[in-house]
């Protein structure tokens, strides 16, 4: 069973519906209890930075998050709130993955919403304005160039991270989504 992390921010209903969609069972967690009793969580994102923080905060998630030792994956806002700090706000996040979280560069659509390709040649779908940037280049796993190139996913441990929605990107979404799937069994 992969949990969904529910708190102030997220797309958890979209997320849910492709992992039912593709016969994954899910269960709701907003507790430290219910984290124990899944198999992997999904930290989906759709928000802001420090109102999601402070929900985490308030819901005494912070050192579960940074201590969870099963498959882990955070979407979009999931993955930014990963690292060191996020601009959005001058937010410090959870610090699992050293790095920053940076506004995409002026001069740039802004928000970068739509299908762009990877570097591994996929077209995903984004919706962001802020990109993170890892102090240690080895955790990418794959980038994207939207004005400037840009992490697109990385794996730190049991950790992993989309910029990008796989929810909403077809066929290459939906094998991200049970791969980690399977990665959790």
């Amino acid at each position: 069973m992969i949990g969904i992390l529910s708190y102030n921010a997220g797309n958890r209903t979209s997320v849910a519906k492709a992992l039912q969609r593709l016969c994954i069972p899910t269960k709701q967690v907003a507790s430290c209890d219910e984290l124990s009793r899944v198999d992997g969580l999904i930290f989906p994102g759709a928000g802001a930075a420090p109102s999601a923080m402070n929900d985490l905060r308030e819901r005494g998630l912070i050192d579960a998050l940074r201590g969870y030792r099963k498959p882990f994956l955070g979407l979009c806002l999931g993955m930014q709130l990963l690292f060191d700090r996020s601009e959005e706000g001058d937010t410090e996040c959870l610090g699992i993955v050293r790095g920053a979280v940076r506004r995409l560069p002026d001069g740039v659509l802004r928000p970068h919403i739509g299908w762009n390709r990877l570097d591994t040649g996929e077209y995903v779908y984004f919706i962001h304005e802020y990109a993170c940037f890892p102090a240690d280049p080895a955790v990418t796993t794959m980038s994207v160039r939207h004005g400037a190139a840009f992490c697109a996913g990385l794996r730190l441990g049991n950790f992993f991270g989309l910029q990008w929605h796989p929810e909403k990107s077809g066929r290459a979404g939906d094998y991200y989504l049970k791969s980690f799937a399977q990665l959790c069994k």
